[in-house]
């Protein structure tokens, strides 16, 4: 499966950016958010609705996902007990857990008032 996708994605990318993209870039209707949205970053601005809170949200969701995929990365880099690693570290200080809390707390505020101060 993973071979599969390995395999294949390339292609599929490919694919995307030598003849769809140019397809979907000359749509009137989608004209203005391919113009908008060149770059990389561009793009995710846009696909976000322009909200701050919602890019911020996906960022969390990707820590997440690596920390999930932390002990199947490591064992493959040759350190299989990473996550355990990890979580002895934190145990052992808990004040970094609380000022990693802390400071997601205050992103999320400062982007939710920046929504909130837009309208």
């Amino acid at each position: 499966m993973m071979l599969w996708l390995l395999l294949t994605l390339p292609g599929l990318l490919c694919a995307y950016f030598i003849l769809l993209r140019p397809i979907l870039h000359a749509i009137p209707v989608l004209k203005s958010f391919y113009d908008e949205a060149d770059t990389f970053w561009g793009k995710a601005w846009a696909l976000s609705g322009r909200s701050a809170t919602v890019i911020w949200g996906l960022f969390l969701t990707g820590i997440g996902t690596v920390f999930q995929w932390l002990d199947p990365i490591a064992s493959a880099l040759g350190d299989p007990d990473l996550k355990a690693q990890v979580m002895e570290a934190l145990k052992n200080n808990p004040q970094y857990l609380a000022y990693i809390t802390i400071a997601i707390s205050a992103v999320t505020i400062v982007a939710r008032l920046r929504s909130v101060g837009k309208s």
